[in-house]
This record gives structure tokens, C-alpha cells and sequence, in this order.
């Protein structure tokens, strides 16, 4: 039996916004990960050698920076999850799905 589907425009177009949006996730995600990343390295910093002022300054835009991203994460996440659920819809209401 042939499984193999033909997807029209509107499901290829969804599958593509699907994409798209992961590709938003992961690189908003990798951001944030860098960002945790020189957050913990001036946290040590500013431990060892507590009188440097330009360290406590970096740190703390540092973690101003790190919350930013955790929060653009969080809405790259929403949006990758809603064009799932678009595709999803698109390709259940095809013959995609008895395939």
C-alpha cells in the first residue's frame, strides 16, 4: 500500500510556518543558554573578587538580558507549538490522515 501523500499548498504552507517557528525556538533558546551561561561565569567572578565594580555591573546586565531571553523563549516556544497545532489541524482535515 502506498502511504505516500501529496500535501496541497495550504498544509506545505503550514508545515513551513511549523518550521520557521522552530527554527525561532532553537535560535532563541541557544541565545539564552549563552546568555545563562556568562551569568553563572561573572556570578564566580564577582564571589572571588567582590570589590570589582565593573563585574557587579556586568553581571547585573547580564541577568537583565538573561531574563529577556528566557521570556523571548518562552513566546518562541508558544508560537512553534501553535503553528504544530496549526499543521496538525490542516493535515487532520485531509486525506493525510486516513493515509
Amino acid at each position: 500500500m502506498d502511504t505516500s501523500v501529496t500535501e496541497g499548498p495550504v498544509l506545505a504552507a503550514f508545515r513551513l510556518s511549523e518550521e520557521q517557528a522552530a527554527g525561532g525556538y532553537l535560535a532563541a533558546r541557544k541565545e539564552m543558554v549563552r546568555l545563562a551561561t556568562r551569568v553563572a561565569s561573572l556570578r564566580q567572578l564577582v564571589r572571588e573578587q567582590p570589590g570589582r565594580a565593573g563585574y557587579r555591573v556586568a553581571l547585573a546586565a547580564a541577568e537583565d538580558a538573561h531574563r529577556a531571553a528566557v521570556t523571548r523563549t518562552g513566546l518562541a516556544f508558544e508560537r512553534w507549538q501553535a503553528a504544530q497545532l496549526r499543521s496538525d489541524a490542516v493535515w487532520s482535515e485531509t486525506f493525510g490522515r486516513a493515509a
